[in-house]
């Protein structure tokens, strides 16, 4: 009996399930024909219609994104499928909708005024696409999107006054954060609905900010940071009683900050930094009992810290950083047990660090302790009573005058990454202990007075030995961005952690003993800075083995013997600098050697170029030198170094990048006669055939350089169009300054640079010298740059289709690769980028303008900064060594296979933030596995998909941070060709 009821039971289940289940299907086989018609055209706007949507189907309840009751559409959801195309007005006759997704794809054109007609949408997502122009107009009349109650239309290119709602009885969210909206912030519009997000981060918003916003009484969350705000907070604004997070960072708001900041009892993050703020922080921290992050760094704050955020117990992040606050500490950290992140550096605070640093280590989870640059009192450092500080990673006690020795209690800190103890007064031996602690990769004890030999754990240290330094890190969580600020204020730098060199910065004290040949076994070590220091001995080529090394100062030593010729092999070498040793023998060349400047290797008397007489200053002179040099860099040493809040990193700047003159024998045939210039009948010598013209042709030509003529110009000069007499059309490039100084020295690098003959690079002919200029012939190029072509002309997307651009990155490889390797001597360009690939008649590429920047720069006659190139073409290390290497070119042209790909100029302010710089947003956009969306939509067809992605893979390897993981431009040669080929 029971096993029948049991029978009866299933059987009245299943036969239940299988009418729901047949009434559900029946209800996806269909959909109502109006709602039908409205998807198919809107799938008729889009370059191809969306995976799993047929024309044929009438099903469309079915379709990827779709979802019905009872056979109407209600909800459309096609985020983040690779659509490309318009937003056809159609959708809008889908008057049950009630969400609309579309974003993350590569929607353009504007927002349809039709969407304001939905009567019963709710949710609208139109986030991370391309869309621009004005938002719908209908938004704001009476009626518009009567039943919305979150719009995300963040990261897009919309512009005009922002979009206000007010029919919209329930908005609560309204994020319009990464476009270009600009004007005022109309808060009576916005205050009619019940928000509780308003986000409008990184617009061009301008003027103050409204008193009005006090009236949205239900926010929780304001975000106005990134625009161009000015003048007070308005007091109302404290008045918020809901508000959680503040952000009105990155403006120009100026003022006090009044007691009435109290009044946001309810407040987590309140971050208004980077801003104009003056008079002292108000103590009214009290009231903020929610409080986890407060930001007012970078300001003109002065006055004591407050000591009421001891009444805060769960802040996390106090970031005071950079304004003028003096005082003591009056904080309680005992009541602070959540606190990770202290950073006050840069400030005129006064008091004892002991005390301060004992009730410190207590604290469990604190992280970052940043001290910079206060407390200049003279304290000894604390020796004993420091337990604490187990989970510390980052601690920077900089230039604080303190004095004593290196404390036993650091080597406790496991946990420790960076360690900033430069700019003070402590002496005695380093401890071997310190290179024993498993964590550390940076270490700056610069400007000290310790003594004794280094200690050989520092050659052993696990960080710098495995593969554990910074650049395979992964960023510590709330470890914040570092500033690394000189004593004088000036020097400003920032670096996050992903881009942090390993580093050992041991100058400017009183070492002694020999450089240790165990060094070599340091291959992840970034930096290693030993100058100023009494070191001797001769300089190990086991240095050679330090593969990754991209700075080694050994100036002002008392070093001898020869420079290592395996010293060539380190390909990342950007800095060298042995001056002012007692070096002998000559100069190795080839490598990173052929970059390096004369300065690098004075005062050494008896170091010698290869093959040439000694070029090092005598002992004498290079005695009155480095006194010079030693005096100038204690002045400069006022202002160097030193407030790390983060991964700190100190780049030191060698003084000048004169490049090497060529000790060759050279063609008087070659190169205009100096004398002659000072009339108008110098010779206007071609290098390649020894045809002589006189400069009143190149005047005719030009028709004495009028601006009709001018096809180019650049940060070098301007650039005309001519025909010589011989009907040869040619390019002069004019360059105006004083060359007199080093006249020899110029004619010898440009007959170098005329030597370098490859069919994709734009030839150099010839010169010739009038007055103070400088005149330039090359090879014409009917169809001028690239950078034209993908940027300039609107119709490039029919006219430089994919073939042609894979053509032009080939060529451009092959140039690169010849000037790399193959040409006598080896060039670095320097300044690879779009305008700098000029096309021919039939759009092979060629490379223009190499070595022009060392040509120029290195003499010092052309304004320019302390960086060569051009700024977005510029790899991240030459913030930190301006001096150029192969691997900075490689990133250079990574940028412009880039450009080739998506159409984008390198940096592009009108686009929103976030997606402004091509770098950051394809590599965004590639962790998100949205890379297909980032090609220029001319060019993106499944027929060449394939090739496309492989170009997107290489373009990333020549753009990522580390330089050694970039390719040579030999493989790039080879991989271009074979993706080509196949």
């Amino acid at each position: 009996m029971g096993g029948s009821r049991w029978l009866l039971h299933f059987l009245f289940v299943s036969v239940l399930l299988h009418v729901v289940h047949s009434g559900r299907s029946l209800e996806s086989q269909s959909c109502d024909p109006a709602d039908l018609k409205a998807l198919l055209a809107f799938s008729d706007a889009l370059d191809s219609k969306p995976a799993g949507w047929g024309p044929g189907d009438a099903s469309c309840c079915s379709w990827t994104g779709i979802s019905c009751d009872l056979g109407r559409v209600v909800a459309l959801d096609l985020s983040n499928k690779s659509l490309h195309g318009g937003i056809s007005s159609a959708v809008a006759s889908l008057d049950g909708l009630a969400t609309l997704n579309l974003s993350r794809n590569a929607l353009r054109g504007a927002a349809p005024e039709e969407l304001a007609g939905l009567p019963k949408l709710r949710v609208l997502d139109l986030s991370a696409n391309a869309l621009s122009g004005p938002f719908p107009a209908a938004a704001a009349v009476a009626g518009g999107f009567p039943a919305i109650e979150q719009v995300n239309i963040s990261f897009n290119s919309f512009d005009g006054p922002h979009p206000a709602f007010p029919a919209a009885a329930n908005l609560t969210a309204l994020d319009i954060s990464g476009n270009i909206f600009s004007g005022g912030i109309n808060s009576s519009a916005l205050c009619l609905a019940p928000l509780e997000v308003l986000r409008f981060s990184g617009n061009a918003f301008s003027g103050e900010i409204p008193s009005g916003l006090s009236q949205c009484t239900a926010l929780t969350e304001l975000s106005l940071d990134g625009n161009c705000f000015t003048g007070n907070i308005p007091g109302d604004l404290y008045t918020l009683p809901n508000l959680r997070r503040l952000s009105l960072q990155e403006n120009q708001l100026t003022g006090n900050l009044g007691n009435d900041l109290g009044n946001l009892s309810q407040i987590v993050q309140l971050d208004l930094s980077y801003n104009k703020f003056t008079g002292s922080i108000p103590d009214v921290f009290g009231k903020m009992r929610w409080l986890e992050s407060v930001n007012l760094a970078t300001n003109k704050l002065d006055g004591e810290l407050p000591a009421s955020l001891s009444s805060c117990p769960l802040l996390r992040v106090i970031s005071l950083r950079n304004n003028s606050l003096s005082g003591e500490i009056a904080i309680d950290f005992n009541l602070l047990p959540k606190l990770n992140t202290f950073d006050i550096g840069t400030n005129n605070l006064s008091g004892v660090i002991p005390p301060g640093i004992a009730v410190l280590q207590h604290l469990p989870n604190l992280t970052s302790l940043v001290l910079t640059r206060n407390f200049r009192g003279g304290e000894t450092m604390p020796v004993d009573g420091i337990s604490g500080f187990k989970s510390m990673q980052v601690l920077v006690l900089a230039n604080c005058l303190l004095t004593g020795v290196i404390p036993p209690w650091l080597q406790s800190l496991g946990s420790l990454n960076v360690l900033d103890i430069s700019w003070n007064k402590l002496n005695g031996n380093i401890p071997p202990w310190l290179g024993k602690l498993d964590n550390l990769f940076y270490i700056d004890l610069s400007n000290n007075s310790f003594s004794g030999e280094l200690p050989m754990s520092f050659t052993q240290m696990r960080s710098l030995i495995s593969t554990n330094g910074s650049s395979e890190r992964s960023p510590t969580e709330d470890l914040p961005l570092f500033i690394k600020r000189n004593s004088t204020g000036k020097g400003l730098q920032y670096n996050q952690v992903s881009s942090f060199p390993p580093s050992l910065i041991l100058s400017n004290n009183l070492l002694v003993g020999p450089i240790l040949s165990s060094f070599g076994y340091l291959v992840k070590l970034h930096v290693l800075d030993l100058s100023w220091n009494n070191f001797s001995g001769s300089i190990p080529d086991e240095l050679s083995n330090m593969s990754s090394l991209e700075v080694l100062n050994l100036a002002h030593n008392n070093l001898n013997g020869t420079i290592p010729s395996s010293l060539t092999k380190l390909n990342f070498l950007s800095n060298f600098d042995v001056s002012y040793n007692n070096l002998t023998g000559d100069i190795p060349t080839g490598g990173q050697f052929s970059t390096f400047s004369p300065e690098d290797f004075d005062g050494n008397p008896t170091l010698c170029l290869r093959n040439s007489s000694c070029v090092a200053k005598d002992s004498s002179v290079g005695a009155a030198h480095s006194k010079k040099r030693k005096a100038a860099l204690v002045a400069l040493g006022l202002g160097t170094a030193v407030g790390v809040l983060l991964f700190l990193f100190c780049a030191f700047v060698i003084v000048s990048r004169i490049v090497h003159s060529r000790m060759q024998e050279r063609n008087p045939k070659a190169v205009a006669n100096a004398e002659d210039s000072e009339s108008n009948s110098c010779l206007v010598l071609l290098f390649q055939n020894n045809k002589e013209f006189s400069i009143e042709d190149i005047l005719k030509s030009t028709n004495n350089f009028d601006q009709a003529y001018i096809v180019g110009c650049g940060g070098f000069g301007l650039v005309y169009k001519s025909t010589l007499p011989d009907g040869r059309r040619v390019a002069i490039k004019r360059l105006s300054g004083d060359y007199s100084q080093i006249e020899r020295e110029f004619q010898a690098e440009v007959e170098t640079l005329s030597r370098a003959q490859h069919e994709n690079l734009v030839l150099l002919q010839g010169y010739c010298k009038v007055g103070n200029d400088r005149l330039l012939i090359y090879s014409y190029m009917e169809n001028g740059s690239l950078d034209y072509w993908l940027h300039e002309r609107a119709d490039s997307g029919m006219l430089l289709d994919w073939q042609k651009r894979l053509r032009i990155a080939q060529g451009s490889a092959r140039g690169l690769a010849y000037l790399h390797m193959s040409c006598d001597p080896h060039i670095l360009h320097r300044d690879i980028k779009s305008s700098n690939i000029l096309l021919d008649e039939n759009f092979e590429a060629h490379l223009a303008d190499f070595g022009l920047a060392r040509l120029i720069c290195g003499y010092e006659t052309h304004v320019t900064t302390d960086v060569v190139g051009t700024l977005g073409y510029i790899p991240p290390e030459y913030g930190q060594s301006p001096v150029a290497t192969y691997k900075g070119d490689i990133y250079s042209f990574g940028i412009v296979l880039l450009e080739l790909l998506t159409g984008r100029r390198p940096v592009d302010m009108c686009r929103p933030k976030g997606t402004r710089d091509v770098v950051s947003w394809v590599l965004q956009m590639k962790e998100e596995g949205r890379e297909t969306e980032v090609f220029h939509p001319s060019i993106h067809h499944k027929d060449n998909e394939s090739q496309l992605m492989r170009i997107l893979d290489i373009a990333c390897l020549c753009v990522t941070a580390a330089p050694k993981s970039r390719p040579t431009s030999q493989q790039l040669v080879a991989w271009l060709d074979n993706i080509a080929e196949g």
